[in-house]
């Protein structure tokens, strides 16, 4: 069902009061990134300051419908827009159903919640209370950020999800992006983010695919800008994550129990860019708690075997990597 006049937004991007089944938080085994076989684009991710960036991973929720399913839908347009927009940012795309998500199926949760980012189409607006409610769980996870798509064809309601996002942002410790998107009669997608882009889309209708070129961002554009921003957030958000982690392991478990919290924890160390020294020296005093001096050798000449990492050459990891060798 298109989104045009019906009534939109119940549940808006809060977290309702029912929890889905089995909600996983970030940094579990990510057994849904290969849900579908579209799952990675294609492309390397570049290089950073501290070495090669770990590649974002994007999730989208896919449309089950006949409507916005089938392969000449709006949706499924604006999916293939993400999909390219995913291939020239070597970003990891995945995508996974709706009916899942809704239905609460563990693996599906999982790869929805951690993902970087979370791509959703509010086009019909009997999906918006469900994927709202998992875009706020998500925040609640500290994951924050989100996209929504929709299908610009009812200005009311793309206005009222337009603020709705505004006053998130500013309420919210989430990061929401909301683009609105229109297809020509050519079958070309462009952003219609502002008033004066609306406004040309509705008289231009005759001639758009010539006259909107100027005027708006095409969606694939807008959508590789978007994740070249987001990229950093993201790395921001996790390695918080990570340290927040860390902490509530110390406060909830000891001795044995917290040994195989944090080695759980240090899975999640996938790329340089959130292996910072602060994180470390958490693991390190983590483990020099429990009197792990064993795991806080192995982590310091694991760092030192790292190419791109210098972090073990740095004074206070120096000093703990001497005190456990020496107990």
């Amino acid at each position: 069902m298109e989104g045009g006049g019906g009534t939109p937004l119940a549940g808006a991007l809060g977290v309702a009061g029912e929890s889905p089944p089995c909600p996983l938080p970030p940094g579990g085994e990510v057994a849904a990134w290969l849900t579908e076989p579209d799952g990675a684009a294609k492309g390397a991710a570049g290089e950073g300051e501290g070495g090669p960036r770990r590649a974002p991973r994007i999730v989208y929720v896919r449309s089950e419908s006949p409507q916005g399913g089938a392969a000449g839908g709006p949706e499924a347009g604006a999916r293939r827009c993400l999909l390219r927009a995913c291939e020239a940012e070597g970003a990891h795309f995945a995508s996974v159903p709706f009916g899942g998500l809704d239905f609460g199926e563990t693996a599906v949760l999982d790869a929805f919640y951690d993902a970087d980012v979370a791509v959703v189409d509010v086009s019909d607006v009997s999906r918006q209370p469900s994927l709202f409610y998992h875009l706020g769980v998500r925040e609640s996870f500290h994951v924050a950020n989100n996209v929504v798509l929709y299908h610009d064809t009812d200005a009311t309601t793309s206005l009222a999800l337009k603020d709705m996002v505004t006053q998130k942002n500013a309420t919210s410790s989430g990061n929401y992006y909301f683009i609105p998107y229109i297809l020509t009669p050519g079958a070309d997608y462009f952003c219609c983010e502002s008033d004066a882009q609306r406004r040309a889309s509705e008289y231009l209708q005759p001639k758009w695919d010539i006259l909107l070129g100027p005027l708006c961002v095409p969606l694939v554009g807008r959508l590789i800008s978007l994740l070249k921003d987001i990229h950093v957030t993201s790395c921001v958000y996790y390695k918080e994550s990570l340290l927040n982690d860390i902490r509530r392991a110390r406060e909830k478990y000891q001795g044995e129990d917290l040994a195989k919290e944090l080695g759980r924890i240090k899975l999640r160390l996938v790329n340089t860019e959130v292996l910072t020294a602060d994180v470390v020296i958490n693991l390190l005093l983590s483990y020099r708690d429990i009197q792990d001096y064993d795991a806080m050798v192995k982590l310091v000449e694991t760092l030192e075997m790292m190419p791109t990492c210098d972090l073990a050459n740095q004074h206070n990891i120096k000093f703990h990597y001497a005190f456990a060798l020496n107990r």
